[in-house]
């Protein structure tokens, strides 16, 4: 009986052993692959969204392969404001252009320089390339910028490395603060599970991550398509929309960095034969107050500038919208949308389009990501 007791006691301290050898590899194969995956060249894991409109964007090019591109870049602004399904000739039987939403929350210059490289080196070549203009991100200081969106794309390693002279100060996973570990961890893991198991999470009603949010052209409605915001909800909104946009506004200036950035997407544009523009979003009444004095007239001078030396249109639809159009000051409801969209193309698109060259939709020669 004794012995009996030891064998047992000994059997259940091997399984002991093993077990904690299998966590312990476990662990580090976690460490090692979980970084290894998110850090991969597969931006299906690295940035969900992109990949999302990615597929619609290709989907919606092999509907219509005939017709040219325009592709729509910018932030949250764009992705809820631009509805290009409410556009004139989107069907097949017209051989208009198409416009496809690529608009992302929190892209400004950087981060849009990004998804236009990623583009031409998917293979795909538009006619035509609309670049947002967001006063804020046009000032990118130490204390403000775009280095936490550029965090959750997945850019933290080489595309960040793409970008040189436009990041002051590049950071890797290696650089990030202790205290912004766990979230990245979070974030890592998040990217991993919509990838491999997406029925292990849920969807938040915030989240960007499922494609059933997104029109087939890429426009996403605010606010769960909320028709008008309550005076709670819009004074709340406002608010918000405050705390993250005012520091940015502060001491107003284009700075080197997100200059840069601007000027390269329009020399790439050049440089591939595309035809490009300026746009800056509208925005409530609200919202144009916190400009401090004389940002106005800077922005001014300096959207006339950039259009002169790259002779590009450049439309400044600040002013466009009612502020009942408005979830938050800055965000369009899916009616200012449409109102915005249509007046959007009386304006200006339909001149646009008409200059358009028969350029092919699928560029045989992607450019070189090292340049």
């Amino acid at each position: 009986m004794k012995n009996h007791q030891i064998r047992n006691a000994r059997h259940l301290s091997a399984r002991a052993r093993v077990t904690l050898l299998c966590g312990l590899l476990a662990f580090i194969g976690i460490q090692v692959g979980l970084p290894m995956i998110a850090g991969s060249d597969n931006t299906t894991v690295r940035d969900p969204l992109y990949e999302i409109k990615l597929t619609k964007l290709r989907e919606r090019l092999k509907e219509h392969p005939q017709r040219p591109l325009i592709l729509v870049l910018g932030s949250s602004r764009t992705g809820a404001g631009i509805r290009p399904e409410v556009l004139p000739k989107l069907d097949s039987s017209h051989p208009g252009p198409m416009v496809f939403n690529f608009g992302m929350a929190g892209a400004g210059p950087r981060q849009q320089l990004i998804h236009l490289r990623r583009a031409l080196s998917e293979g795909i070549h538009p006619s035509g390339v609309l670049i947002e203009l967001l006063p804020a991100l046009l000032n990118q200081t130490d204390k403000y910028s775009e280095d936490s969106a550029l965090k959750k794309r997945g850019m933290e390693a080489e595309e960040l490395a793409i970008l040189a002279g436009h990041v002051e100060r590049p950071q890797t996973r290696e650089s990030l603060p202790t205290s912004e570990w766990s979230s990245h961890w979070a974030t890592l893991r998040l990217r991993v599970l919509r990838r491999f198991a997406p029925a292990w999470i849920e969807t938040d009603v915030a989240s960007n991550g499922s494609p059933k949010r997104y029109s087939p052209w890429g426009w996403r409605p605010f606010a769960e398509g909320v028709k008008v915001a309550s005076a709670e909800e819009y004074r709340r909104g406002i608010e918000r929309s405050r705390s993250e946009y005012e520091q940015g506004l502060t001491d107003w200036e284009v700075t080197d960095v997100a200059d840069r950035a601007v000027r390269k997407m329009l020399e790439i544009c050049q440089q591939e034969n595309i035809k490009a523009a300026l746009y800056v979003m509208p925005v409530a009444t609200a919202h144009q107050e916190m400009y401090p004095l004389g940002v106005r007239a800077k922005l001014n001078d300096y959207l006339t500038g950039i259009s002169h030396d790259y002779r590009v249109p450049v439309v400044d639809a600040t002013e466009w919208n009612a502020d009942q159009d408005f979830w938050d000051g800055h965000h369009l409801l899916a009616d200012g949308a449409t109102r915005f969209t249509q007046r959007f193309c009386h304006e200006f698109l339909n001149t646009f389009t008409a200059s358009l060259s028969e350029s092919p939709r699928l560029s045989q020669g992607p450019i070189d990501q090292r340049q």
